[in-house]
């Protein structure tokens, strides 16, 4: 019995051996992968597939990578076979559609000679040596380059990959309009002994995308050929330039503004720098009125539950006029908004629909019960605690992102207004002046068709401050968003240009799971504690008022030494014990924040180190007695 026992095992072990080697054989010939995560990160998505499937003309694409470097470190040598394994994997859905050329740019060879005329970036090794990793993408006479894949931006390879083939395969001749007083360009400074300014990195982005447009603040008329008007921050637009956006909406043209009642980026604009009172606002109260919108550019919001963490150099605290907004405040039905998880926005409006307006109103990024206002010049002169304990909350629901739709009518009933004659203009050249240019297309007092229009209440939130975080790399400029501002801006151009093949794959990537319960915690405290710091000023100033009325009384002004009275320093007295109790109240909240803190910390600790040992554990006893059961049986 023991001899067949002990052949049985070898027998067993070997037939393990077999097993072992095949499936190896089976997983090096058949690569087959399975993507668990909860969001598909790992698989490619559906806006991929649909530009794949789209292809008309094959599409090739030419990747040049170093492999046989041995002086490669790992992670690249990792990362290099994740980059060529998407791409195989785009060839292969293609069926035939996607041409894939891997080659190897050796030194001194022909390949390094196309790898360099192409534009491929040459990354330089610490031992001298220079290695290539990046592609090119052609269709016909079309070319797009990706110069260097760059591992810090793994989350957006598909995207980078996917914008690049639908970039050089469209066919579609769409083209967005750019109206703004902001330089998004870049270029000179126009104040002497500032550096160069840079282009916004979004505008940059929707370049890649579509063809742009930058229509002058002259203008009278919007082109046919632009198929989305996007107007950032029209702080200043004359009368008939908003006469021009408002035929172009009439003729169906489709909008998207971005208002700002407290513009920062605007803070470096050369009248702002040089005037006395600078002007950060922009409004477009006779447009907004048609279009049924209500937004008091007078004003900027707050909103407590979605405050952002700031440094205010004497501490952190919790800043409502700087609103970090998570996925349940988004709208995650529109197409625009679903999929973003993190968007900033920065001493935003508020938009409400107008009373009696017949229009339909849609919020896409709503504030939470615990919002309010505040005067927009007060955050010129009050420190960000002050302006936290002065806004007032109020149950108005409010939007800083909103969709208007309907038939609108114009806000120039009669019709393009006249030009404005400037005091220094001769009359000569004021006759001249005059002269109206005929325009293309006749006036409209209401819309061809049903019309729908994108409004923002702020324009700080694309600004490369707050959207981007750029570094240097080997002379290279690598950009990596800090939050999804640019995500949705380029979802919101894509969406209404007719261009939305990429907006399922920009956010992929960016899925995050933040401590809710942490957040949560934080924001009751700091509300907590700005009550209480409420009350405690509000005492200082009665006490003061009262000391004043009793100084007052006693006689005593306008002497250089004053002996109190004991009913005021019975008051002070007083005064200081009411202090000592706030205070103490305050160390109070605090003390229990970071007792909250804390033990929910040694929670997920112990979660960690101690329930997945436990599952397993269970899991090998019960294994253990249904064994020692059924040998028992066999025995028996």
């Amino acid at each position: 019995m023991k001899e067949v026992s002990l052949s049985s095992t070898w027998g067993s072990v070997a037939m393990l051996l077999i097993c072992l080697v095949v499936v190896n054989l089976m997983a090096f010939f058949l690569p087959l992968r399975f993507d668990l995560t909860e969001e598909r990160l790992y698989t490619i998505s559906t806006g991929s597939r649909n530009i794949i499937a789209g292809l008309q003309d094959p599409v090739r694409i030419n990747f040049y990578y170093s492999r046989n470097n041995s002086e490669l470190p790992p992670n690249f040598k990792t990362y290099a076979q994740r980059v060529q394994e998407l791409l195989e994997e785009y060839q292969t859905l293609s069926n035939g559609k996607l041409i894939l050329e891997i080659s190897d740019p050796k030194p001194d060879t022909e390949e390094e000679e196309w790898a360099q005329k192409y534009g491929i970036k040459q990354i330089r090794l610490p031992s001298g040596n220079t290695v290539y990793f990046g592609a090119i993408v052609s269709m016909l006479d079309q070319e797009m380059t990706l110069p260097y894949f760059d591992q810090r931006r793994e989350k957006f390879l598909e995207y980078d990959i996917s914008q690049a083939i639908q970039k050089v395969s469209s066919t579609s001749t769409s083209k967005i309009g750019l109206l703004s007083v902001l330089n998004l360009q870049g270029g000179r400074s126009m104040i002497p002994g500032q550096p160069p300014a840079e282009k916004w990195v979004f505008l940059s982005e929707l370049e890649k995308s579509v063809a742009v447009e930058n229509l002058a603040l002259t203008t009278e008329e919007i082109p046919d050929d632009i198929s989305l008007l996007l107007v950032l921050h029209p702080r200043g637009f004359s009368p008939r330039l908003q006469y021009a956006i408002d035929q172009y909406v009439l003729r169906g043209g489709r909008l998207v503004v971005l208002l700002d009642p407290n513009a920062r980026i605007d803070m470096t604009s050369p009248e702002n720098q040089f005037g006395q009172q600078p002007q950060l606002s922009s409004d477009l109260p006779e447009l907004l009125k048609q279009w049924g919108v209500d937004y008091d550019v007078s004003k900027v919001v707050g909103d407590q539950l979605n405050a952002t963490q700031v440094n205010t150099g004497q501490g952190v605290m919790s800043f409502p006029m700087w609103m970090t907004f998570r996925s349940d405040s988004l709208d995650q039905e529109h197409p625009i908004t679903a999929q973003l998880e993190n968007l900033l926005f920065v001493e935003a409006g508020a938009l409400k629909k107008a009373d009696e307006s017949q229009t339909e109103f849609t919020p896409l990024l709503s504030l939470s019960a615990q919002s309010g206002l505040i005067e927009a010049f007060k955050l010129r002169f009050s420190s960000p605690d002050q302006l936290s304990r002065e806004m007032q909350v109020d149950a108005d629901s409010k939007a800083v992102m909103a969709i208007t739709s309907g038939n609108f009518s114009t806000a120039f009933p009669d019709g393009q207004p006249v030009k404005e004659q400037k005091e220094s203009q001769s009359p000569q050249t004021a006759e001249e002046s005059k002269e109206e240019t005929p325009l293309k297309h006749s006036h409209l007092d209401q819309a061809v068709e049903r019309n729908s229009i994108l409004i923002f209440s702020d324009v700080d939130f694309i600004s490369d401050q707050f959207s981007v975080q750029k570094m240097n790399f080997l002379g290279q400029s690598i950009i990596q968003p800090t939050n999804d501002n640019l995500n949705l801006l380029l979802n919101a151009a894509e969406h209404l240009s007719g261009n939305e093949a990429l907006m399922s794959i920009r956010s992929r990537g960016r899925f995050s799971r933040p401590f809710t319960r942490l957040l949560a915690l934080q924001q009751q405290a700091q509300l907590r504690h700005q009550a209480e710091e409420k009350l405690l000023l509000a005492q200082l100033e009665e006490v003061q008022q009262r000391l004043n009325s009793l100084l007052e009384s006693a006689g005593n002004e306008g002497q250089t030494e004053v002996i109190l009275p004991p009913e005021v320093q019975l008051e002070i007295k007083k005064f200081r014990e009411e202090e000592r109790q706030a205070r103490r109240n305050l160390r109070e909240v605090r003390k229990i924040l970071r007792q909250d803190i804390e033990l929910l910390g040694q929670g997920l600790l112990l979660l960690n180190m101690l329930l997945v040992p436990l599952i397993v554990g269970i899991i090998g006893v019960i294994v253990y007695r249904r064994r020692t059961r059924q040998r028992r049986k066999t025995t028996g």
